[in-house]
């Protein structure tokens, strides 16, 4: 009896899927490829540390600064100053009447008047002078107040830059800017018999003290 030959069979290969290993070995032939230009970059940036290293030894700096002859810089204080002027005190009498006027300091001017009879006055003009470097402004005038009695027949007066007053003023603002000038005129009067009555003149000489004084502050800005 014939013997069966068995039927050859072939397997088909079925492909595997490479190991792990293998795409570790591609991703160093790739990282292989790609170290030529991280190598280039970096000798690139030490290329231009040492060109920054080799322009500052030819580097050289320039300074300015105070302490000339051991001084510094020096700011004197802004301040606002009010003196009377010497050089313009002028005095001037009318009819009979006299008197003499003294700068006796920077803020002190004093004077005296004789009238001997009605209608004859006395008057000074001195300026008022601002010799500080910023604004300042008159507040206040405050003068000596005549009596009743001696309202009737003597008239004191101050004029401030051509406003003129006869009594005691506060709540002014006057500016009075730096290295600026006001005049300021005193006048003492005997009134003129057409301005009082007779039986109003004293019988006996008066003697009189009369002052005015000027207040000022810093303007404001």
């Amino acid at each position: 009896m014939a013997t069966k030959k068995k039927a050859s069979t072939k397997t088909a290969k079925v492909a595997r899927p490479k190991a792990a290993g293998s795409a570790k070995g591609a991703a160093r032939k790739t990282a292989k490829k790609r170290n030529p230009q991280n190598i280039a970059i970096i000798a690139l940036a030490a290329a231009l540390v040492f060109m920054g290293i080799g322009f500052a030894a030819y580097s050289a700096t320039l300074t300015i600064g105070s302490g000339l002859n051991n001084t510094d810089v020096i700011v004197r204080p802004a301040t606002w100053g009010i003196c009377w002027e010497d050089t313009t005190i002028t005095g001037t009498g009318s009819g009979t009447g006299t008197g003499q006027v003294s700068r006796d300091s920077c803020t002190a001017v004093t004077f005296n008047a004789t009238l001997n009879k009605p209608g004859d006055s006395y008057s000074f003009t001195v300026n008022a002078e601002n010799t500080g470097t910023i604004d300042a402004k008159l507040t206040a005038i405050t003068m000596t107040a005549l009596t009743a009695d001696q309202a009737k027949y003597l008239e004191y007066t101050v004029s401030y830059n051509g406003t003129t007053y006869n009594a005691s003023t506060s709540n002014l603002n006057i500016a009075l800017n730096a290295t600026a000038k006001a005049p300021v005129i005193v006048t003492v009067r005997y009134k003129a018999v057409s301005e009082t009555n007779q039986g109003d003149y004293p019988n006996t000489q008066q003697e009189i003290t009369l002052s005015a004084s000027f207040d000022y502050a810093e303007a404001a800005n």
